[in-house]
């Protein structure tokens, strides 16, 4: 991390239909209602950022657990195995949204339906919230923290949920990626659920000196008696009646 001013990229932001949506929106009655009740049952949801990596793939698959993965449009052409939960990587420095989300389509033949943006490069919630909402976007997981909610912006609860990732592979330096606790066991002691966690490929890993937490997790999860699951899936389970 360099000294001095810090630069972040600016993006299109369509400010008119970010206002019309959001004045269609209702007026809540209760702004507390915004948070995920506690879910029974000892959940993982394990997410890996950026490619494709056949290694973790594969170790996942002899486990026989799903994780999601969330991909740059960048390397939507790389080889991609068949059948996995793979959502969006929003980049804002490589174009915007919904040409984003048009070439997830044309690669994959549906339109994803959860995201991450790249980086963390993360404009405020009156911003960001509304724009994914709007495109279709039901659960984003770029913010860092331990209570999954839907945003509330002026008594008006956006339709689309944050799940925050509590555990990421270790930085070995100062960056923008960090854990919530200092022990990654922390989280798994005092029976967190759903645990979100941040996994990067291998190779990403290594030429961005982070200490991989995804083997960690595994026996983690093995020792807590956890199961892991996809996002997809856990949304399928907890999810689906109350994103609507």
């Amino acid at each position: 991390m360099k000294e001095g001013p810090q630069q972040e990229s600016g993006y299109y932001y369509p400010g008119k239909k970010i206002q019309g949506f959001m004045d269609s929106l209702p007026i809540a009655d209760a702004f507390q209602d915004q948070y995920l009740n506690p879910i029974d049952g000892k959940i993982v949801i394990m997410t890996h950022d950026d490619k494709f990596d056949s290694e973790i793939h594969n170790i996942e698959n002899s486990l026989k657990f799903e994780s999601t993965w969330f991909l740059l449009s960048s390397n939507f052409d790389e080889h991609i195995a068949e059948g996995i939960d793979v959502q969006l990587h929003f980049n804002k420095k490589t174009g915007r949204l919904d040409e984003q989300i048009a070439a997830f389509k044309n690669r994959f033949g549906f339109t994803p339906r959860f995201n991450r943006n790249h980086r963390l490069l993360w404009k405020s919630h009156n911003f960001d919230f509304p724009l994914l909402s709007m495109n279709g976007i039901m659960v984003d997981s770029t913010l860092i923290g331990t209570r999954p909610f839907r945003p509330c912006i002026n008594g008006k609860i956006i339709l689309i949920w944050e799940f925050p990732f509590c555990i990421t592979d270790r930085p070995k330096r100062f960056m923008a990626l960090y854990n919530v606790a200092g022990d990654y066991e922390i989280s798994f002691k005092y029976g967190l659920s759903p645990i979100v966690v941040l996994s990067h490929p291998f190779d990403i890993c290594a030429s961005a000196d982070l200490s991989s937490c995804f083997y960690d997790v595994l026996e983690l999860a093995q020792k807590y008696n956890y199961r892991i699951i996809s996002l997809s899936n856990f949304y399928g389970q907890y999810l689906n009646n109350l994103n609507k």
